[in-house]
């Protein structure tokens, strides 16, 4: 006849689901990222009024001022940039290259670097600069 009343359970706020959406975008936004991978070194670019879009499949070779060459912080010799090339090239036809020298390194090392991609056969070559406000 009389209806006990059920004891009420003070209201709690669980922790785990929000933990898990935190993480859940921590993830996505992580994995969504682009990174940039430079050469290695610190290099001032050339200023230019035009400039053009990456290709999508290249291998950045990065020229420091003094005239070392440097792939993925590691620096190699014009004779072992030449094997890298031709591997990278074996494995990928498609293959472009994107030379970062420093404003103060000298052209021939940049002609260096065209000539063995040509030699290796290598079409697709650029050379990164920065672009500057033509006002």
């Amino acid at each position: 006849m009389f209806k006990q009343k059920k004891p009420r359970r003070k209201a709690q706020l669980t922790l785990a689901p929000m933990l898990d959406m935190i993480f859940i975008l921590l993830i996505f936004f992580v994995v969504s990222t682009t990174f940039s991978k430079l050469p290695g070194i610190k290099i001032n670019k050339p200023d230019a009024t035009q400039t053009d879009q990456l290709p999508p499949n290249n291998l950045m070779i990065g020229i420091s001022s003094q005239g070392s060459f440097v792939i993925n912080q590691n620096t190699y010799s014009v004779t072992q940039i030449k094997e890298k090339l031709t591997i990278k090239f074996q494995n990928n036809p498609n293959l472009s290259v994107l030379i970062i020298a420093d404003e103060l390194s000298a052209l021939k090392y940049t002609i260096q670097i065209m000539d063995l991609c040509k030699q290796v056969g290598i079409k697709s070559i650029a050379i990164a600069e920065e672009k500057i406000d033509a006002t």
